[in-house]
């Protein structure tokens, strides 16, 4: 009953973390070698991703990483609620926990109700165009994994897509609870981190129309509701 009791519990940890939970430990999938921060840093739009109770009204999604003078890496991530149109944005900041030259990065995030931290781990990226992040969360015989897959542009190419998928298919990562992110009619471009303080920049592009895509000259929205978290 106690084991039962256990699984219950992790279940319900799981679900509100918004991660897929499954019984066994955790992969030990090996980080991606030799990799390059620096290379990394920038806006990264979220293609696809496991199915997460927490993005269910949630499009445009947006991650940018970001260095300051200091040397510490501060991250936003910007999503824009599908009903109600506000954006939300979430700051934290990220250190390389790994060994030397490893793709194992810890994020904390600050401005959440209650601050948390994420153990990430990148796959593999190109730096250019696809990175295949994963994530994993264990409780005795149970644990939780959560994957993204992340492009440099809003909407990637199918050549793009596919190199992202041999990532996963390497590291036998199932697709079957993926979920594209609604990316169609949002801003040409995603706000900016101000890096040198750690607090995203209050003043952020109103979300466009997909008319207002096709025709990058002509003026954006004003007065877009934004949330920020801080």
């Amino acid at each position: 009953m106690k084991t039962v009791h256990i699984i219950l519990f992790v279940c319900f940890v799981a679900a509100a973390r918004a991660q897929i939970p499954n019984l066994g430990f955790c992969p030990d999938y090996l980080p991606m070698p030799d990799f390059d921060i620096e290379r990394f840093l920038g806006k990264w739009y979220e293609a696809e991703r496991y199915f997460q109770f927490s993005e269910v009204a949630t499009r445009c999604v947006v991650t940018d990483y970001a260095k300051a003078p200091s040397g510490r890496i501060y991250v936003s991530n910007e999503v824009t609620n599908r009903l109600t149109g506000v954006k939300r944005v979430i700051d934290g900041s990220l250190e390389l926990s790994g060994k030397a030259g490893e793709g194992k990065l810890n994020v904390k995030y600050s401005t959440t109700p209650i601050a948390s931290e994420t153990a990430l781990t990148v796959l593999d990226t190109d730096y250019d165009s696809y990175a295949v992040i994963w994530s994993c969360s264990g409780f005795g015989p149970i644990h939780a994994q959560s994957a993204w897959v992340m492009t440099r542009e809003r909407l990637p190419s199918g050549v793009v897509l596919q190199q992202a998928y041999g990532v996963l298919d390497k590291f036998k990562i199932s697709r079957t609870f993926f979920v594209k992110t609604d990316q169609e009619g949002c801003a040409i471009a995603a706000s900016d981190i101000n890096a040198a303080n750690g607090i995203t920049a209050t003043s952020t592009i109103a979300e466009a129309t997909g008319s207002e895509q096709k025709n990058a000259n002509k003026p954006e929205e004003e007065n877009q509701p934004v949330e920020v978290q801080n």
